[in-house]
Parts: C-alpha cells; structure tokens; sequence
C-alpha cells in the first residue's frame, strides 16, 4: 500500500487526493441571497448531515485553492444566516455543472445555469424547483479550519423546513430509486444512486455471531468473498444440524456444496447456508 504524508502535498495536490479517495460524495446545491437581495447558486460536495435533533447538516464552501479568497456562498451566508440546499438528481446534472463555475459577483446562476427560483417557506433564499429534495436552513455557526488556499469553511446550519416531491415518496418516506440522484467522485467523474447501483444491506439485529464464530474452513475457503463471509458473520445465531444430514447430502462432492452455499448466500438463504456448511465441515 502507498503512503503519503499529508504535509508533503500542496493545498491544490491535497484536495484531489481527498476528492478522489472519499466518494461518492452528495451534492449540495447551494441557494443563497445577498445583503442586496441578489441571487446566488452554487454547488458544494462537502456536505452531510450531522444530527437530527435539532436537525443539522454542514458543508463547506471553501477558500479557493488558488489565491485563498472567499466564495460568494460564503459571504451571503455569513451576512444573511440563511440558505437552500438542494440535492441533485441525475436530469439536473448538466444544469447544476454550468452553476459551479466562477462567475463575478451578484451574478444570477439560476439565470446563467436555466434552473428555476421557486419562493422558500421561511426564508429569503430561493427553492430550486427542479430539485426533488431540499432543505431551508438557518445558519448555527461557522468553524474556520484555515486561512490560506484552500483552507476549510464550515457551515454548520439547522434545518427549518424540509421540501420534496411527491412522486418521490414511498410509504411517506424518501425513496431512494425516484429521487436519482448523484454524488461527486474525483476529478471529472459523478456516481448516480439508481438502478443497479443501490441496494440493500441489513441492519444486524442483536448481536452477530461475527467473523470469529465462523468456522475455519470457511475462513480459509477461496469460494467465499469477504462479503459471503461477512454476511454469513451477521446471523444472529448458528444454527445447530446435528443428525439432519440426509445420505444423499451427505454424499455430495465438495464443488458442489461450495455451489449450493454460495447460491444460498447470494439469495438471502441464510438458513439453508449453514445447512450446507455444516455438511461441508464435515468433510
């Protein structure tokens, strides 16, 4: 594994190994007003929530890499305390590009970009009607990480209301597939949650048996990937077989019982799993 210091790479070489390294990154796309009442949208992958009591969420609009000067983002938050975050679907993607670049101040992205400003509920800033998620926040405090290229700026702000399309619902909650959207990777690429690229994984109930209680000659097995292992790790129990071997399981080949395991696990079986396991053990 390669390793490099930290404080041996430039501001600009840093955040592309922290760009590249952590991703998918969500998007949030930025609504904010000036002291003047001019709009402002811009997006910022930086960006999570962090509590749900009071509900929060933080991003970080900052310095810029090459001369350490503040972001108009930046200054329309810290003098109005109020902001949008939109999140991004997969149609807005082209849109929400045109909006990142570098335009002068009091310039109008919505406008530039051809998104469209919708009236916000409790705040001043606008809504981005193409959005299907977003959020009205009030500034809760700024943490200043630097104060040169590329030094941090985080905006820590907690949410007012929330808006998302209906259509995007199910069982009145965010449904994943129909929101679409898409996350930041490094450099020019862009990860979107749709289709193939989501899926499920259990939350463990209880305690798992974990990776220790497996036996063995699973630990060793070149037939199970880590995620086989760690699935099968995640019963809540092992269960127990004993004198219920049929003579004819009992009798099957080795490639074989590796094949009905495998497919067992890949199906959710996880009873039949350890079935097959604990003739395979037997072996």
């Amino acid at each position: 594994m390669k390793t490099i210091e930290a404080k041996s790479l430039s501001p600009i070489e840093t955040n592309a190994w922290l760009c590249g390294g952590i991703t998918p990154r969500p998007i949030a796309l930025v609504s904010t007003i000036n002291s003047e009442g001019s709009r402002n949208l811009a997006p910022f992958s930086f960006f999570n929530a962090f509590g749900s009591n009071p509900p929060t969420i933080a991003f970080a609009p900052n310095r810029r890499g090459r001369d350490g000067s503040l972001k108009d983002t930046y200054r329309n938050i810290k003098s109005t305390e109020q902001f949008v975050v939109a999140t991004v679907s997969f149609a807005m993607t082209e849109q929400m590009n045109i909006s990142s670049a570098d335009y002068p101040p009091n310039f109008d992205e919505f406008v530039k970009s051809g998104l469209t400003p919708e009236k916000a509920k409790m705040i001043q800033p606008a809504l981005v009607k193409e959005s299907p998620f977003q959020m009205e926040c009030r500034l809760n405090q700024i943490i200043e990480l630097g104060s040169g290229p590329g030094s941090g700026l985080m905006i820590i702000g907690e949410v007012l209301c929330f808006h998302i399309s209906e259509d995007c619902l199910l069982n009145n909650l965010p449904d994943p597939e129909r929101l679409d959207q898409i996350g930041r990777n490094g450099g020019a690429y862009y990860t979107r949650a749709h289709g193939e690229a989501l899926f499920k994984v259990a939350k463990p109930m209880g305690e798992p048996i974990g990776y220790d209680a497996l036996p063995d000659c699973l630990k060793t097995a070149t037939f199970l990937t880590a995620n086989d292992l760690g699935r099968l790790a995640n019963s809540d129990h092992k269960p127990s077989f004993m004198g219920l071997r049929s003579p004819e399981d009992a009798q099957m080949t080795k490639p074989h019982l590796e094949q009905y395991i495998t497919e067992a696990i890949h199906n959710h079986r996880l009873e039949d799993a350890w079935y097959w396991i604990h003739i395979y053990s037997a072996e």
